[in-house]
């Protein structure tokens, strides 16, 4: 603990520790563009042989999507090693846990930035998470990426997240990592542009509509239905309209 405070206090050894921290970073993402690399370095030898740029262009585009496959290997196993033993609770930030969480969340930044938003609703993505230590069910259909600390995340079969949600397994406060697993069960729907905060459990065949935020520690029976008018029933939301309420 007076180790990661003198860190956190001193500027000079942020920034000395920042080098080593982006150089494993760029071993991570280097790994992971190896096998691209290789494709790549066979066109050359194919365009030289055939003379054609149709082969050149068919080689490169292979290699982007074989990058895709290598960094959801690579990155997701590496964020799956450094988020084992991390466990649900609250962690201070001068916490040598704090530090790996801010590690891992770097590699899982990568991801969001490079890869996971050009390959929604797609095996890649639900391989990334399951790796990355989700428990997914049959037939899960992601439309999101920002599942925040998913090795926290269990989604039960049939589960949809809408397009632009967001799940978060943690959250900061006073000076604390708050870390509290989220539950999706069966046949929920999350529309788009959802907030799920930490601690959340929603019941089976529930729908969560379009907008709405779930605060945290909220646990919802099943067939619930939610509209985004402060996260009230639909049944609810009518009365409002009709001046009822």
């Amino acid at each position: 603990m007076k180790l990661m405070k003198t860190i956190s206090e001193s500027l000079i050894i942020q920034i000395i520790l920042t080098i080593p921290i982006y150089l494993f970073y760029a071993l991570i993402l280097g790994v992971s563009l190896l096998p691209s690399l290789k494709i790549i370095s066979w066109s050359f030898s194919a365009y030289a042989i055939a003379g054609k740029w149709f082969l050149f262009s068919f080689f490169t585009g292979c290699s982007v999507f074989v990058f895709y496959l290598s960094s959801v290997l690579v990155m997701g196993l590496s964020i799956r090693v450094l988020s084992l033993g991390i466990k649900a609770g609250r962690y201070p930030e001068q916490s040598f846990t704090v530090l790996r969480w801010l590690v891992y969340s770097g590699i899982y930044t990568m991801m969001t930035k490079l890869v996971l938003p050009v390959v929604p609703m797609s095996f890649f993505s639900n391989l990334f998470f399951y790796l990355v230590g989700c428990k997914l069910g049959k037939n899960v259909r992601l439309n999101s990426y920002t599942l925040n600390d998913s090795f926290l995340l269990t989604l039960e079969d049939g589960v949809v997240i809408g397009g632009g949600s967001d799940i978060s397994c943690h959250l900061y406060e006073d000076g604390h990592l708050i870390l509290q697993p989220v539950v999706i069960k069966e046949n929920t729907v999350i529309g788009a542009h959802c907030y799920i905060a930490p601690g959340v459990v929603i019941g089976r065949n529930s729908l969560i509509g379009l907008g709405c935020y779930i605060r945290q520690g909220k646990i919802l029976p099943d067939n619930t239905r939610l509209t985004k008018v402060g996260s009230v029933s639909m049944s609810v939301a009518q009365r409002l309209e009709k001046g009822k309420l």
